[in-house]
């Protein structure tokens, strides 16, 4: 299913031997400013390119379902929807109808919606479908992506973003102006080769490593964790007290607690926003940039 909303497009199919790619063309209500562009998917990879171009391409892909199966959705709600659909599993009776003589029919469509208002892009994908992304956009042009299940790839773009995997990795190439990043199980890496002065940054994931090069000059004050892993950089930072956080009342309950938390604080060329790099059981690799 493909709606479009508020904007001209074009849409092209073009056939395969494996599968379908659709192709629909949008453009920003005002191409003098940049536009924002947001992504939601339940299952999908989101790929965003910055591109020498005023309007945005998407190349939709429908998600091979072996690729996904027993993972993400799959499980929990997932795997007794399933059963329900003759798939097997426990929570439903099994279809057992037989099929003899009967011929499969499959959606040829990826299945996403894309509408345009007040300068922004919105895409989604539908709640049961798959389908990996392939966009490009404005040099110029803020992100708002997220996915479910799948990895994320930005590459040359320049804005303000905000992305985000559940299950899946982030890696984010030659982009430049302030970013918040957060990967449940992947890794996340990062290059960025210019930061807004006044933004703080966030690059965080649970369950992998947070490797993240940032331009040499840049003026910041570094919060650097790991709970289980190390931290390395080869920036020279001036180091900072750890912070020591109180709770409770001695004077009402007698009951008085202070933590002091494992952060790594520093400031490089004289500090500035605060930039959060931190995971729970990878490495943190702050590096130096150009």
């Amino acid at each position: 299913m493909l709606v479009v909303a508020g904007v001209m497009a074009a849409l092209s199919t073009l056939g395969s031997a494996q599968q379908d790619v659709e192709r629909v063309t949008l453009k920003f209500a005002d191409a003098s400013r940049p536009g924002k562009l947001k992504v939601h998917l339940m299952n999908g990879a989101i790929t965003v390119k910055g591109s020498n171009r005023s309007d945005v391409l998407i190349e939709a892909r429908q998600r091979d379902v072996s690729a996904r199966e027993g993972r993400g959705v799959g499980r929990g709600f997932g795997a007794g929807f399933g059963a329900a659909n003759g798939r097997g599993g426990r929570g439903a009776e099994a279809d057992t109808t037989s099929t003899a003589g009967l011929r499969k029919l499959t959606p040829s469509g990826s299945g996403f919606t894309a509408e345009q208002e007040n300068n922004e892009i919105v895409i989604a994908g539908t709640p049961f479908g798959a389908v990996d992304l392939d966009i490009q956009v404005p040099m110029r042009t803020n992100l708002q992506i997220g996915t479910f299940e799948g990895a994320i790839t930005v590459d040359g773009v320049e804005g303000e973003h905000e992305v985000s995997s559940a299950n899946g990795g982030i890696t984010m190439t030659k982009v430049a102006g302030a970013v918040v990043a957060h990967s449940m199980g992947g890794n996340m890496v990062a290059t960025l080769t210019r930061v807004l002065p006044d933004k703080p940054m966030a690059f965080t994931s649970m369950s992998g490593k947070v490797d993240v090069t940032l331009p040499a000059s840049v003026k910041a004050t570094f919060k650097l964790r790991s709970d289980m892993a190390d931290v390395f950089t080869d920036f020279d930072l001036q180091m900072q007290p750890r912070r020591a956080q109180s709770s409770g009342d001695s004077q009402r309950d007698g009951k008085y607690r202070i933590e002091v938390n494992r952060d790594i604080l520093g400031t490089a060329n004289g500090g500035g926003p605060e930039f959060e790099l931190r995971t729970f059981s990878g490495n943190v690799y702050l590096r130096k940039g150009q």
